[in-house]
């Protein structure tokens, strides 16, 4: 599985309250980070559930094997000004098993029931809690990726106009 995000984070640029080095232009901000070598948390389970669902194949090359064909999925983030880091993110069966018991508690609560769920519906105090622990491993998943590889800025094909590299934002 391959995921590419692109991180142009913009903004109104009358906007200065960040930390990170701006760029303004025009009307706009760009807020640019640097690149990390992590996967943010948000986008665990959604690698995952990819993950699982193209894994859960049979293997055309090996039909006696019985191990998911997709181990691990391959993250693009790329910048608007910085380049791309490609991150790998390993399959890991614990957090797959944990990832669909909270997706049934969330059916079974909200969804058959028609319940509106409350902001944190899962969320406890007890840092001992099964989702809390579920959050933790969701953290340490994102931290946990291997850095594939770096591209420089400079290497990535962008769109080009007349006049060379095109406005990062299309303004009429």
């Amino acid at each position: 599985i391959n995921r590419v995000r692109s991180g142009l984070r913009g903004g109104n640029s009358r906007n200065k309250g960040n930390k990170s080095t701006s760029l303004a232009t025009g009307n706009y901000l760009i807020r640019d980070f640097e690149l990390e070598a992590r996967v943010p948390p948000q986008y665990i389970p959604q690698l995952m559930m990819e993950i699982l669902c193209v894994g859960s194949s049979v293997n055309l090359d090996d039909q006696s094997s019985q191990a998911p064909v997709c181990q691990s999925a391959v993250m693009v983030r790329q910048t608007a000004t910085r380049g791309a880091i490609l991150l790998r993110l390993q399959r890991d069966e614990e957090f797959i098993s944990e990832m669909l018991f909270w997706l049934g508690e969330f059916k079974s609560r909200f969804v058959d029931t028609g319940c509106m769920p409350k902001e944190n519906f899962f969320w406890s105090d007890d840092p001992s809690s099964r989702y809390r622990k579920f959050l933790d491993q969701t953290k340490r998943l994102s931290e946990s990726v291997t850095e594939v590889a770096t591209i420089d800025n400079s290497d990535i094909q962008r769109q080009l106009s007349e006049k060379g590299r095109a406005p990062l934002f299309l303004d009429r």
